[in-house]
């Protein structure tokens, strides 16, 4: 079966043994590790789910810290210092927005069964 177009890599594509016996484990590396002792550790709609919304309130998260970056940081670190802060939370978010695409991707795949 041909994986949708954006589809994570590492992930076999839905439809096959190999999805449904790895996209456990392929959530949890994207999730707050406490999700690996959870009850739901094995439920990967319900995985998908929490993932979506821990990756929803980092990129929240770092778009703060980027907007106010300059206020909270420009007295107290130099400019070049401040020019790499930004640039490291630029990198993070974009790799964030991957996941989260890939993420949506995933739940998609699982709801549709």
């Amino acid at each position: 079966m041909a994986a949708p177009t954006g589809w994570p890599k590492d992930l076999p594509p839905p439809g096959t043994d190999e999805f449904d016996e790895r996209v456990c484990a392929w959530l949890l590396d994207r999730g707050p590790a406490d999700l690996r002792t959870s009850a739901v550790r094995s439920m990967p709609l319900a995985l998908a789910r929490i993932v979506s919304h821990v990756i929803t309130g980092e990129l929240t998260g770092l778009r703060r810290a980027y907007a106010t970056a300059r206020v909270e940081l420009g007295d107290v670190v130099a400019p070049e210092e401040l020019g790499l802060f930004q640039e490291a939370v630029q990198a993070q978010g974009a790799r964030l927005l991957q996941s989260q695409r890939e993420v949506a991707l995933v739940e998609e795949a699982l709801r549709a069964g």
